[in-house]
């Protein structure tokens, strides 16, 4: 059976919930259904499933009632140890030769925090000797486990990918006209991801846990942990500026999404101390909180 008449599943995981979609093909409108669990306390630890079975228990009961046994999974792991670097490669090599190059570089060249990566790279500029190359890194036995457990109820896992890159493939679509260098603040309940983007392409990010997985948000807390926060996106935009690219360029747009409950006082605050306009999504179809899973539903299998 085709993708076309299978349709696609989607799913987002954090350490807090796991959010799905359901799409017919690779276009927003092709959705068929959408929705979220909030995961048992501690089942998801820093991007790791502490239990298996309680998680294979989940997904079964969503491939069960929504019929998905069979169809094809595009999944997002938490981003809190994504790993991205900009290296020098041979101008020579494919980018399938790029691949096996740097994984010998690793440890001798360059180090990663952990062992065994699964890894991704995007062509940059190249000169007649060296290619600029971006590394995007990943723990392979996280994305292995989730793996695992997907394809044990039935799902078939042919796309991983990571939360800030799905997001930002959704403002692409829909974006009014062309930012060279874009921040991202995906803001979630526990944590804050801040990516940046240059020529639309990922080449920082900054994970930071903000508050307990399943800690109840008070207005107070929430206006304190605002604050705190909004001064660390204020010194990413200025590192972004001075340090990664030398004062040549600045932010000039912010991306906000997530499923803090207190967005738009985020907003509002960052709105008062930066004079950078923040894109504004439409919220018309769904919840902010669901262009993650969006976007995810755009990226094509290759």
């Amino acid at each position: 059976m085709g993708f076309m008449n299978s349709g696609r599943v989607n799913i987002v995981i954090t350490n807090r919930v796991l959010r799905y979609s359901c799409h017919r093909n690779t276009s927003i409108d092709s959705m068929l259904t959408h929705g979220e669990v909030v995961l048992p306390e501690g089942l998801i630890k820093d991007g790791v499933i502490t239990n298996k079975a309680v998680f294979e228990e989940i997904v079964h009961k969503l491939v069960r009632e929504n019929k998905w046994k069979g169809k094809k999974l595009c999944f997002s792991v938490p981003d809190d140890t994504v790993v991205i670097r900009q290296l020098q490669i041979p101008s020579t090599l494919t980018e399938e030769e790029a691949s096996g190059y740097i994984k010998t570089q690793i440890g001798n060249s360059f180090y990663l925090p952990f062992s065994d990566p699964a890894i991704a790279i995007d062509f940059l500029d190249a000169d007649e000797r060296n290619r600029n190359v971006l590394l995007y890194a990943y723990p392979k036995e996280k994305i292995s486990s989730f793996e695992e457990a997907f394809e044990e109820k039935g799902l078939k896992p042919v796309v991983a990918d990571l939360t800030a890159l799905s997001v930002y493939r959704y403002y692409y679509q829909q974006k009014q006209e062309d930012k060279e260098n874009v921040l991202l603040i995906h803001w979630n309940h526990e944590a804050l991801i801040l990516t940046a983007f240059q020529q639309h392409k990922a080449i920082f990010t900054r994970y930071m846990k903000t508050t307990d997985v399943q800690a109840e948000l008070t207005k107070e807390t929430a206006i304190q942990i605002i604050q705190e926060y909004s001064v660390e996106i204020n010194r990413i935009i200025d590192f972004y500026q001075y340090s990664i690219t030398k004062g040549k360029s600045s932010i000039d747009l912010l991306l906000l999404s997530g499923d803090f409950p207190y967005l738009s006082k985020v907003e509002q605050t960052i709105l008062e101390n930066s004079s950078i306009p923040i894109h504004q999504f439409s919220e018309e179809k769904v919840s902010v909180k669901y262009f993650d899973v969006l976007g995810l539903a755009l990226k094509k299998e290759v």
